[in-house]
């Protein structure tokens, strides 16, 4: 899917020719590397997904999606899946690409059964992905969730997944465990605590 066919993706595109000469602006990504490199942890969390959550379903993010969303309780994820792909013999053509997880939420966790689903909270967030790209190109940094969202929610091709989890109990640890492993930058809180390194200064340019 090129830019120009995705939703936004003509406004998208204007801006990114509009700003062709300038600094590109950046989309802070650290991963932490401890989770990632537990294995026994991360089987866990993809039985337990398979144990209590429905196979993730994959759609583009329109400002009309929410009426074919799930009316249930679950988890559900902003990917952003940038336009370059490798062209790799005897794999899917998704294989050789690398999607970015921006967001991760949850749905309907409450025990008292408060009526939030996955397509109301979809609806919640049909204003960021409106929101003008041109937001990339300004000095601000954003700080708060909301900034975060509205600044790069609008990248194109955006994807909305999601699946539904009956037992709301399991969501909120499922959701926070997503969180931990991947450090979607995104989001604001469960993030696990990195640890900084800091070398020596050395020369940007060597003879």
């Amino acid at each position: 899917m090129s830019v120009s066919s995705a939703p936004g993706g003509d406004a998208l595109n204007r801006i990114v020719h509009r700003y062709r000469e300038e600094d590109s602006p950046a989309l802070p990504i650290e991963v932490g590397l401890l989770r990632m490199l537990d294995a026994a942890s991360c089987t866990q969390l993809d039985d337990d997904l398979r144990e209590f959550a429905s196979p993730w379903e994959v759609y583009e993010a329109t400002g009309n999606l929410a009426s074919s969303l799930p009316d249930e309780p679950g988890l559900y994820m902003f990917v952003w899946r940038p336009q370059f792909a490798f062209a790799v013999d005897g794999r899917p053509s998704s294989h050789g690409s690398f999607p970015q997880l921006l967001y991760v939420g949850q749905a309907g966790a409450s025990r008292t059964g408060d009526g939030n689903t996955i397509r109301r909270r979809y609806k919640e967030y049909r204003r960021y992905l409106r929101a003008s790209p041109e937001a990339l190109w300004t000095d601000t940094e954003p700080i708060t969730r909301e900034q975060k969202l509205s600044r790069y929610l609008p990248l194109r091709p955006m994807e909305f997944w999601c699946t539904t989890i009956s037992d709301r109990t399991k969501i909120r640890g499922l959701e926070k465990r997503l969180i931990r492993l991947w450090n979607p930058p995104l989001n604001d809180s469960d993030r696990p605590k990195l640890r900084g390194r800091l070398g020596a200064a050395r020369a940007a340019w060597t003879s």
